[in-house]
């Protein structure tokens, strides 16, 4: 009996000197109650710390007694608190804006970056964004993202960006949790994204979490504002290009608050004055985004978010007794609705249901019409569409200080509609009978059910070393075939010293999509296609290494490698191309292998006036096929985007309170391209004659390209609290006539032809400035 006494005693001593209290809440600025998204809590005490989610959210779970709890967030004042605990406790954070760490523009690596355990993956804040200089002084999500190691642009100026050896349509880009389909404007020139909706940018490139499914390459998670829940405020700009407006403000005080923005171009009415009488041309886009969120308690709130693009061109040109035109628009229509309910202090859960809708529509005319009353008329339609009703539940569970857990799954009905296709031709002649004749392709709708379940458990082993371990399984079918893909990640961190960081990580990923597109552009008639029976899944595979050294007081080092190894991948077949329809698309591409490496590195000043990074990226992308593909003759070819050296400076200087200078500059290799440089005479049974000769795929290099941007922003006080703000930039500030595009022109030879390439440069030196009143 006494030895059962004592046993009990002994399990129990251990238990009450071990006991655990969690404490929970939300991180929020003190103004305008937005949550702060990656903003670090920690007990100062016992060195546990961990960062708010998506939401806002927090929990933490650490021995009972005395803490001191501290809560940061950069550009913010920090909050620290010392307490007694002895139970489960709701705390919610209010930072202020520090009038000291405003003055820093740097990109936030709170639960990303160096301290995470996760690597390849970077925050990146709003301010950083809008003082990026890019084309015509539109602020841009995706302009920031092309100056970071390991991305790759397509095309001068273009929108468009390639991650470590993979396509553009290979990167998932997510508006508040629901998938874009078609994130630029104006061919590509301009991203989807109005810079004041946006709160919050993560870029991954390796460490993806296990929530993220459906492409190979990438994932930007883009957050818009939840709008101030105390106070109306806003901003308007005017451009050259754009104008945009901003307003926030609560609807129930503390309770329910918005967020508008849109934005809208007029080059169309610009443009008008110069055109011909019978010559009208016009173009246009717009973005509109609205965001509404209402807390219900501190355990429950709802967000509605909404978000309307479009882009419209037409041209009408009037030549007796002709007529003919061309109207097309496109854009995307998304929509979700959101709950956040606390389970307790340790689950969190977030409920979403969304609708996305990407559609393109054409109509294009040529009608005559004579005195005598005589007429002939072609009409063409042509559209095409894809649409997504989706359902997911996330969940945030910390059972255990060295644990913090997630896990869920989403369901997502997709309804692809490749092309419509109809036409309707009239014709009267005197002397003829009416003839009417039209046609319509049926419209062939393709279903697709996609399916995924996930967890990961970010663990942590000791004081040194933390692991993320998990995976997805997801589930794809259509058209009765269904796949099934196992998708493992795993990341470890090791802290080998104070200010030296070790990390490693394997991804595997699976994408189900595929954009059919021959341009270097991005064009409207550009189409989604889900897999078939025939082609297979896409899957990369890759593993990456890094080291981190923070010990240069306001500096970061960062040296990452990679090796990447991808399946299924699609190429046209030699001679073959889209060319705007579906039909018989499979027969037109191959499926193959590639394969991409790659060393990035990145210097980081994060703190002072003057701040910025400068970025170096050594990388190599190829691809293989079989010599029954049809493609290179199975020869290893390069990669299109396969540049060999990048290199990106990012400098930001503010000056004074009301003044701020910011500057870029790049240097990329030439990227590949097939061109037939040289030319032969062949044997036909008709004769001989002259055709071109290609020695094998992606054979030539455009040169390097490699241009300077500057902005600078002036601020100055009206009265009633009004902030104007001038910008002025200048893209491609020293005129580096860039290649953009290659033309083949002949030059005859003796006895042979010789082909001479001209180089077109369509983006020369382009000042540009906006003015922004902030009310």
């Amino acid at each position: 009996m006494r030895f059962i006494l004592w046993l009990a005693l002994m399990i129990s001593v251990p238990a009450i000197a071990q006991k655990k209290v969690t404490v929970s809440g939300y991180v929020q600025d003190a103004q305008s109650s937005e949550t702060l998204l990656g903003a670090i809590i920690q007990n100062r005490m016992s060195n546990v710390g961990t960062t708010t989610n998506s939401f806002g959210f927090y929990t933490i779970t650490m021995p009972a007694g005395q803490v001191k709890l501290r809560c940061s967030y950069v550009g913010y004042g920090g909050e620290e608190l010392n307490l007694q605990l002895d139970r489960d406790t709701v705390i919610n954070f209010r930072l202020r804006q520090s009038t000291e760490l405003s003055e820093v523009v740097v990109v936030s690596k709170n639960n990303a970056g160096i301290q995470a355990t996760g690597m390849g993956v970077i925050d990146i804040p709003v301010t950083q964004i809008s003082h990026t200089p890019s084309l015509l002084g539109e602020t841009d999500v995706i302009r920031t993202l092309q100056m970071l190691p390991g991305v790759q642009t397509g095309m001068d100026g273009m929108a468009g960006f390639y991650v470590r050896g993979g396509n553009a349509d290979e990167n998932l880009i997510l508006l508040d949790g629901t998938p874009i389909y078609k994130v630029d404007h104006m061919f590509g020139f301009f991203s989807v994204f109005t810079p004041e909706a946006l709160k919050k940018v993560t870029f991954y490139k390796s460490s993806y979490p296990a929530r993220y499914n459906g492409r190979l390459s990438s994932v930007v998670d883009v957050r818009t504002k939840d709008g101030d829940m105390r106070r109306f405020h806003g901003t308007a700009s005017i451009g050259l290009l754009t104008s945009r407006v901003q307003f926030e403000g609560p609807i129930i005080k503390d309770r329910t608050s918005f967020n508008f923005s849109g934005r809208t171009t007029y080059v169309k009415w610009l443009a008008q004055p110069f055109m011909e009488k019978d010559d009208k041309y016009g173009y246009q886009f717009y973005d509109l985004n609205l965001k509404i969120n209402h807390r219900f308690s501190d355990k429950d709130r709802l967000y509605l978010s909404a978000y309307r693009g479009r882009d419209v061109m037409d041209q009408d040109t009037k030549d007796y007794p002709n007529r003919f035109g061309v109207d097309v628009g496109w854009g995307n229509t998304i929509a979700s609705l959101r709950w956040n309910h606390i389970f307790g202090n340790r689950l969190f859960a977030n409920t979403t249901v969304a609708y996305n809708n990407y559609d393109m529509d054409l109509y294009s005319f040529d009608h005559s019409t004579w005195d005598s009353g005589n007429f002939e008329n072609i009409d063409v339609t042509y559209g095409s569409s894809i649409k997504d009703w989706s359902a997911a539940i996330d969940f945030d569970y910390e059972p255990l200080p060295q644990h913090s857990i997630k896990f869920g799954g989403s369901y997502t009905y997709h309804t692809f509609v490749p092309e419509v296709v109809g036409s309707d031709y009239q014709k009267k002649g005197m002397y003829e009978e009416p003839t009417k004749e039209t046609f319509l392709l049926p419209k062939r709708p393709i279903y697709a059910n996609d399916a995924l379940v996930y967890a990961e458990d970010d663990w942590k082993i000791g004081d040194a070393l933390t692991m993320n371990i998990g995976g997805s399984m997801a589930m794809f079918r259509v058209r009765r075939k269904t796949y099934v893909s196992f998708q493992p990640r795993v990341s470890v961190r090791w802290q080998m010293l104070n200010d030296v960081a070790l990390k490693a990580s394997y991804s595997e990923m699976s994408q189900c999509f595929h954009l059919l597109t021959s341009m270097p552009i991005s064009m409207p008639t550009d189409l989604w296609v889900p897999i078939t029976e025939n082609i297979k899944p896409e899957r990369s595979r890759q593993l990456s290494v890094g080291a981190y050294y923070t010990g240069w007081k306001g500096w970061e080092i960062s040296l990452e490698a990679y090796t990447k190894k991808l399946t299924n991948v699609l190429e046209y077949k030699d001679g073959m191309g889209f060319m705007g329809f579906s039909g018989n698309w499979e027969r037109l591409v191959s499926m193959g292998e590639g394969r991409s490496m790659g060393l990035e590195f990145m210097l980081h000043r994060t703190v002072g006036r003057v701040t910025g990074w400068l970025a170096y990226t050594l990388s190599k992308s190829d691809r293989q096929f079989s010599k029954e593909s049809g493609v290179n003759g199975g020869e290893r070819f390069p990669f299109t985007y396969d540049r060999r050296h990048n290199l990106n400076l990012v400098f930001n200087w503010k000056a004074g309170k009301n003044f701020d200078l910011d500057a870029t500059w790049a240097y990329y290799s030439g990227v590949a391209a097939t061109i037939a440089l040289e030319q032969g005479y062949i044997v036909t049974p008709e004769g001989s004659k002259i055709a071109d000769y290609v020695s094998n795929r992606n054979n030539y290099r455009l040169p390097p390209t490699h241009l300077l941007c500057l902005g600078a922003n002036f601020r100055k006080m009206l009265k009633r609290g009004i902030e104007r703000t001038w910008n002025i930039s200048i893209y491609n500030a020293y005129n580096a006539m860039n290649p953009t595009l290659v033309i083949k022109k002949d030059k005859v030879g003796t006895g042979q032809q010789y082909p001479k390439l001209n180089k077109i440069t369509i983006l020369p030196i382009i000042p540009s400035f906006t003015v922004t009143y902030k009310f």
